[in-house]
């Protein structure tokens, strides 16, 4: 498929509505439209209309994929296709499907997954000489209705897909034309306000691994780890492999997160998390120490183990999450084993004040099975630091005898 170079500029992020019903789009002419059915009839269908009865329909099948229009009592099709990574997947992968309508640009775009840029499969575009009829009629398209599946997990975004939020988040004062311009990290005053808060109360100076009390704190971890019979490497042998990290806690549940909001996680070198969702919530993480390697996937299934992008973030990095973007991850240390550096990284999450679920879980895929985790605690931070730097003065008491 052609990539088409968009015009640059900074990336404001909009919640998606959801809805059991059939929907409207927010402004006429432009939206995203996205289902994860669990059951198809026949063919998925988008089916958007306008007040006086002009339709764009856009209809997926596990044999063909089209997109035709409809007004004045004729039918125009504008792309009929066979590409099998445009056709229905189901019943052997479930993930959302989603159609954006973009009247500004003049284009359809149509993809799998969460609603990025970096997930579009499809691109239809026309232009004011086209004899495309669709032209005529799509600055007013509005209602939109879902045939062939239960109307379950649909949602709606007011903006059309057109650039990717970047993952890398800067404050204002690090802005700059070329940043605007090149679309390379997003502006914290862009994020939604729950990444807002939980930005502003990690991404400070004063959140740091070493601190005066302790400026040797990272150096022990690594030790700790390292060193048979110590905290961490005692610990870590307890662990499942996919959970090779540690988590250590730095307040109690508020109830307005799925566990404890605020997170600090050690990921020895070469390991990492299962692939795994964050329960629809928001999330902040920053680096404190050494880098850790962000994959992202565009549904939370077995049968997509490929990961569509992804990203190194080091020391001083914040990234994030909704529940619309970048929602589907896998965090690990890149570092070699043995040998190589943990990383640190300060995880800080809040349901988004919308939600009115709060699903404690984050699911994850274990041989080829979704399962469910209730975030847990390994320490509590205070407890972890003492107790780590107990064990490093022991250590270097005995080392200096």
């Amino acid at each position: 498929m052609t990539s088409l170079q968009a015009p640059k500029q900074s990336v404001s992020l909009h919640y998606a509505v959801s809805t059991d019903n059939g929907a409207v789009l927010p402004i006429k002419g432009q939206g995203t439209v996205s289902i994860k059915p669990d059951v198809v009839e026949d063919a998925l269908r988008f089916v958007f209309s306008t007040k006086e009865g002009s339709t764009l329909e856009v209809a997926i099948s596990r044999t063909c994929f089209t997109i035709d229009c409809k007004t004045g009592g004729k039918i125009s099709n504008l792309v009929t296709s066979e590409d099998k990574k445009l056709l229905l997947t189901l019943p052997e992968i479930r993930q959302p499907y989603w159609v954006s309508i973009d009247t500004n640009n003049q284009r359809i775009r149509y993809g799998k997954g969460e609603m990025l840029r970096g997930l579009m499969l499809l691109e239809y575009q026309w232009n004011a000489e086209s004899t495309c009829t669709l032209k005529d009629f799509s600055k007013d398209l509005r209602e939109v209705d879902i045939l062939g599946t239960v109307k379950d997990h649909l949602r709606v975004m007011q903006i059309p897909v057109t650039l990717d939020p970047p993952p890398a988040v800067i404050p204002t004062s690090a802005i700059t034309m070329e940043i605007i311009a090149g679309n390379s990290a997003s502006v914290v005053n862009d994020l939604p306000p729950v990444c807002q808060r939980l930005y502003a109360n990690v991404a400070g100076p004063g959140i740091t691994l070493n601190s005066p009390d302790f400026p040797e704190f990272a150096q022990a971890i690594q030790y700790s780890i390292n060193t048979k019979g110590a905290l961490c490497y005692t610990k870590l042998q307890h662990k499942e492999a996919e959970f090779g990290y540690l988590r250590i806690t730095l307040d109690t549940n508020m109830g307005d997160s799925p566990g404890q909001p605020y997170v600090l996680e050690i990921w020895p070198a070469g390991n990492g998390s299962p692939i795994h969702d964050h329960g629809e919530a928001c999330a902040v993480i920053k680096v404190l120490h050494g880098q850790i390697q962000v994959s992202w996937f565009s549904s939370l299934d077995p049968n997509l183990l490929t990961p569509w992008g992804s990203m190194i973030a080091h020391a001083g990095d914040v990234t994030f999450l909704t529940p619309d973007y970048y929602q589907i991850h896998q965090l690990k240390n890149p570092s070699p084993k043995p040998g190589g550096d943990f990383c640190a990284t300060i995880q800080c999450y809040r349901y988004p004040d919308t939600n009115d679920t709060h699903y404690e879980y984050f699911d994850y895929i274990e041989k080829d099975k979704i399962e469910h985790f209730l975030p847990d605690s390994d320490w509590e931070y205070l407890d972890f630091k003492q107790k780590i730097k107990e064990e490093w003065e022991n250590a270097m008491a005995a080392a200096a005898k």
